[in-house]
């Protein structure tokens, strides 16, 4: 233990007092003087560290960073001492060749002349190809260059070539060399092996996706795929029992709808759809036995998204009142409510009485005026609303006649007005499945009702105005009830719809299920578990509960983080499917991270290369402050990912680094940036912790209050009684008994 020996000189005073030898000694480290019980600084460039050669035990040692791996001036300078500074007390480095030696040495092996030699020298360029420093080298050195030259020779159609595309892509992946570099005579080489009937199944994934990010990133060279690959290939892809296949040629066809332009959008969607791949999609991918992945349930939601994108221009057209088509199609959703004898010839009305019988029924039918074109010149719906009643009064002509019929004999205050209905109705369903919407990059919130139905969109109209009937009657609403009444119609959409029914039928089962009355009691329900009693007394006990209930939930974030996370790699131009994990090490000193392939399980600690020091974190940052955010700008297509994106700003040597992440959803971005501010010291302020405190607060008082049941609590504390006149029974504690 330090301090003053019992023999020998007196312990030098001060924090860094000097001792008999000279040498600067404080109480925090062991002196290494002659004399025991004084202590010394070390050296600050001195760290304690272990190295490790490849397959052998690491060896402890004391590096002297200052001296170490300084060469003799004739010797050539080594690639490592630029950043020794950041090596920290408790490092491991593990000993491996340069990146520039290495590069050089695979890039030789590539020109090997045999098969063998080339193919060893892509098995240990491809795991490699993922490091940015090697890729710089590799780069450098023309190695994409070599790379091409394989791919384009095709000499090799099994392992050499889907090797070289996989080294290829890894490379590309970076960021250094834009994609639009790269040759038509390359990317055509790399059509013919997705229109081949190769033997080597790992190669038209690959092919694929590099496809997919020349589309991306090029309109030129987009273009030029969608000339070369025809869509009934990708189909024969898509019916491949291969899951890796299907999801990689559902990525080029989604890149291949984003890149066109309206009108082709529609003409490669309608001869889709005729090919039957709705129902590929419904039978064999929505509804195989094995289970989806993340990104082919990003692609079907992009591939709904542009679906329903197609009803956008409709959606923003207004009514045009000198449109003849347009005026013919009002006259046939009037005459195929109210059919009058003798109209159809004209004979027995004058042309004012003629008037006048379709300005009244126009009324009955639910216009707002006795011009109907005035009701659709609302934008949004626009004639997307005409297209819907028309759609309601073919398909189901027996059910819309019966509702408009049914409300035309009803009291006038009480009759559900069928067009000012299905105008808004119109406006809802839009808003509910982001018609007109930019895809998310991340988004996987597709309906599976959606490929199960043709016309699905009005489908669900004819679902939704036979509802907004029902619901109208259930609540016995008048004509100042209608906002009230959508509102509710709407909540019962959105709760139907967050249940993603497989099926227009179940869709319709399951919202019909949910009443007006089902509707109230589940508002009821989560209000009483939202609130709680406000009486003084209750509320000061949750006040004297929340700093031990807080402690918990940092304690379970806490241990959250140390569980890890699997977290995805988003990059500027296109969504990757690159996977890294993170987690904080069991002492809450550390986060130790690193990267991992798609369905492998959850590494070990040992195993992640990648360490961050907690002492070293300076601040979170979240949303539109993280910086891998903010060079994305700020468009509309990525509000996702500003709620989902946080980074963590610290030390590296003398500049300030960042560690960024993407929530794979709300929930972990919640429970991550909670753990994180716990680490900092920073108070936990997400909307999770205050759900998670209100419902363990309520929990809490409710144990407590067990015994108090049906006993009524007083909104202020009794009084306290008045003093005695006289003190005299009190007892003097200074008086000793003898």
């Amino acid at each position: 233990m330090c301090g003053t020996p019992r023999s020998g000189p007196p312990r030098p005073q001060g924090p860094q007092a000097r001792c008999a030898l000279g040498r600067r000694c404080t109480v925090s480290e062991k002196c290494r003087c002659p004399r025991p019980g004084w202590t010394m600084t070390p050296p600050r460039n001195v760290v304690k560290i272990a190295i490790q050669m490849r397959d052998a035990i690491p060896q402890l040692i004391q590096l002297d960073q200052v001296t170490w791996l300084v060469p003799p001036p004739s010797a050539p300078r080594p690639h490592l001492p630029v950043n020794r500074a950041e090596i920290k007390n408790g490092s491991i480095l593990c000993l491996s060749t340069a990146p520039d030696l290495e590069a050089e040495q695979l890039l030789g092996g590539l020109q090997s002349d045999s098969r063998e030699g080339r193919l060893e020298a892509l098995r240990h360029f491809v795991p490699l190809a993922s490091d940015m420093t090697f890729a710089r080298e590799v780069i450098s050195r023309n190695g994409l260059q070599r790379l091409g030259t394989i791919i384009e020779d095709g000499d090799d159609l099994g392992e050499v070539l889907a090797l070289s595309l996989r080294a290829f892509l890894e490379l590309m992946e970076h960021g250094v060399v834009s994609w639009e570099t790269l040759s038509i005579p390359f990317v055509r080489k790399v059509v013919c092996y997705v229109n081949m009937n190769l033997m080597d199944a790992s190669v038209p994934p690959l092919a694929l996706g590099l496809l997919e990010s020349v589309t991306l990133s090029s309109p030129a060279l987009g273009q030029l795929v969608k000339s070369e690959v025809p869509l009934d290939r990708l189909l024969v892809h898509l019916q491949v029992m291969n899951q890796q296949l299907q999801t990689k040629a559902m990525a080029l066809l989604t890149a291949l709808l984003q890149g066109a332009s309206p009108v082709e959008r529609k003409h490669m969607l309608d001869y889709l759809w005729q090919r039957n791949l709705r129902q590929f999609i419904y039978k064999n991918i929505i509804h195989s036995a094995a289970p989806m992945g993340d990104e082919m349930a990003h692609h079907l939601y992009v591939l709904q998204a542009l679906t329903l994108g197609l009803l956008e221009p409709r959606m923003r057209t207004p009514l045009d009142p000198y449109s003849q088509e347009q005026r013919e199609q009002l006259q046939v959703l009037r005459q195929a409510a109210f059919e009058v004898e003798g109209e159809s010839s004209g004979t027995g009305l004058s042309a004012d009485r003629r008037r006048s019988l379709c300005a009244r029924e126009f009324r009955k039918l639910g216009f707002s005026n006795s011009n109907p074109a005035q009701d659709l010149e609302r934008v949004p719906p626009g004639l997307l609303a005409l297209d819907n009643m028309l759609y309601f009064s073919r398909n189901a002509p027996s059910a819309y006649s019966r509702f408009v019929l049914e409300n035309s004999s009803r009291e006038d205050k009480h009759e559900c007005p069928f067009a000012r209905g299905s105008i808004q109705l119109t406006v809802l369903l839009c808003e509910l499945l982001h018609v007109g919407e930019p895809c998310s990059e991340t988004a996987q919130d597709f309906s599976p009702m959606f490929f199960g139905q043709d016309q699905s969109f009005h489908e669900l109209f004819c679902v939704g105005i036979q509802l907004l009937n029902k619901t109208w009657k259930e609540m016995r609403a008048t004509q100042e009830d209608f906002d009230k009444v959508m509102q509710v119609v709407r909540e019962q959409l959105a709760r139907t719809l967050a249940l993603k029914p497989t099926s227009l039928e179940l869709f319709r089962t399951k919202v019909n299920a949910l009443t007006y009355g089902e509707v109230l009691r589940l508002r009821q329900t989560e209000r009483l578990h939202q609130e709680g009693t406000l009486a003084p007394p209750i509320l000061e006990l949750r006040e004297k509960l929340k700093p031990e209930l807080m402690g918990l939930i940092r304690q379970q974030r806490l241990l959250r983080l140390c569980e890890g996370t699997l977290f995805r790699k988003i990059s500027s131009r296109r969504r990757q499917d690159k996977l890294w994990f993170c987690c904080l090490s069991p002492n809450h000193k550390l986060l130790q991270y690193g990267d991992m392939e798609e369905g492998a399980s959850p590494p070990t600690l040992e195993s992640l290369p990648e360490q961050l020091p907690v002492a070293d974190m300076r601040a979170l940052l979240t949303g539109k402050d993280c910086p891998h955010v903010r060079e994305k700008g700020s468009g509309k297509q990525n509000k996702d990912l500003y709620e989902l994106a946080f980074s963590i700003s610290y030390d590296r040597g003398e500049e300030e680094a960042y560690l960024n992440f993407i929530a794979p959803s709300k929930r972990e971005f919640y429970l991550w940036t909670d753990g994180l501010s716990a680490l900092l010291g920073s108070p936990m302020s997400s909307e999770q912790t205050r759900l998670d405190l209100e419902q363990l607060l309520t929990m809490e008082t409710k144990l407590r209050l067990l015994e108090l049941e049906n006993v009524p609590i007083p909104e202020q504390p009794p009084p306290v009684p008045p003093p005695p006149t006289n003190f005299n029974f009190c007892y003097d504690c200074s008086i000793a008994e003898p």
